[in-house]
């Protein structure tokens, strides 16, 4: 399995037999994630939605005068945040249209901006495709379970949600990393609950699962000098220090920057280093070191 690694110029692969390869140079790429039929899809230059096909070659698919902050795939449908805390979705026509619903969830009037702008920070779905959530920095996870038509929250606004995730395998499990900790529902995100058990450190960033654990990356705060990596069950339990060969990480691993297939770990801290296991938590290595502009990491 590679890592690839997305920043504000292309992306780098890193490769199983140590090759490192380029792509997509001169392009911020970022929000890699699985698209419809096999493909991956990302945002390049922050307004356009493009779609890696099987066939290897990136092609173009939507473009948008808003500022595109993520993107998810669910159910064949491909949705999309913007930086003012909206959400589109892609047409037959190849257009990215506003979904109303989400503009009138309950409680959007208590969203409200802290450091960066009101945006929607990170997507996600579950893995039967039946429920789409959003993570709104700040404004708690909005969820729809009717493709995007309707649209109710979920988690306190305050709890200041940084990424949201759902297991690949379990549709009832999603995670999330905000400032209160880690945060796990069992119920495809209708309901949460939050833990700091274990941790040293509090404020989570970054989650990841590896088969029933989930990795959460924390640090002392937005300004961080340092992070460090915890797992936890995902049903439940007191999450455990990852160290495993980690060297010291530097800033905040932070959303979308850990990443694993369920086997292999990898994640970029606020440096630019990259680390990569090959054994779940253990045996960590450096693989790459002060990557400029790191949007995120990805096993595939």
């Amino acid at each position: 399995m590679s890592v690839l690694v997305t920043t504000g110029d292309g992306y780098h692969i890193f490769t199983s037999s140590g090759k490192e390869l380029r792509s997509l140079e001169g392009r911020r790429v970022e929000c890699f994630t699985p698209g419809p039929e096999g493909t991956f899809l990302a945002v390049i230059d922050r307004h356009e939605v493009w779609s890696h096909g099987r066939d290897g070659e990136w092609t173009p698919i939507a473009r948008s005068e808003a500022t595109l902050t993520a993107v998810v795939s669910a159910a064949g449908a491909v949705f999309v945040g913007t930086n003012d805390a909206r959400v589109l979705r892609l047409a037959g026509s190849g257009a990215l249209e506003p979904l109303a619903g989400f503009d009138a969830v309950p409680g959007r009037d208590e969203w409200h901006q802290v450091g960066s702008p009101l945006l929607v920070r990170t997507m996600t779905a579950t893995c039967d495709g039946a429920v789409v959530l959003v993570n709104v920095h700040v404004g708690g996870i909005p969820r729809s379970v009717d493709g995007g038509t309707t649209w109710q929250p979920s988690l306190a606004v305050d709890d200041d949600v940084h990424q949201v995730l759902a297991h690949p395998t379990r549709p009832e499990i999603v995670v999330a990393a905000a400032g209160v900790g880690l945060c796990r529902s069992h119920d495809g995100g209708a309901t949460w609950s939050s833990s700091t058990e274990g941790m040293k450190l509090a404020y989570a960033r970054g989650v990841a699962f590896v088969g029933d654990d989930v990795v959460v990356t924390v640090s002392e705060g937005p300004w961080a000098s340092h992070a460090e990596v915890y797992r936890a069950s995902v049903d439940d339990g007191a999450a455990t220090r990852v160290t495993g060969g980690l060297g010291d990480l530097h800033g905040n691993v932070d959303s979308r920057c850990v990443a694993s297939d369920g086997t292999v770990v990898a994640l970029a801290d606020g440096n630019g280093d990259v680390w990569r296991s090959t054994t779940g938590f253990e045996g960590f290595e450096r693989i790459a070191d002060g990557l400029d502009t790191v949007t995120g990491v990805t096993v595939a």
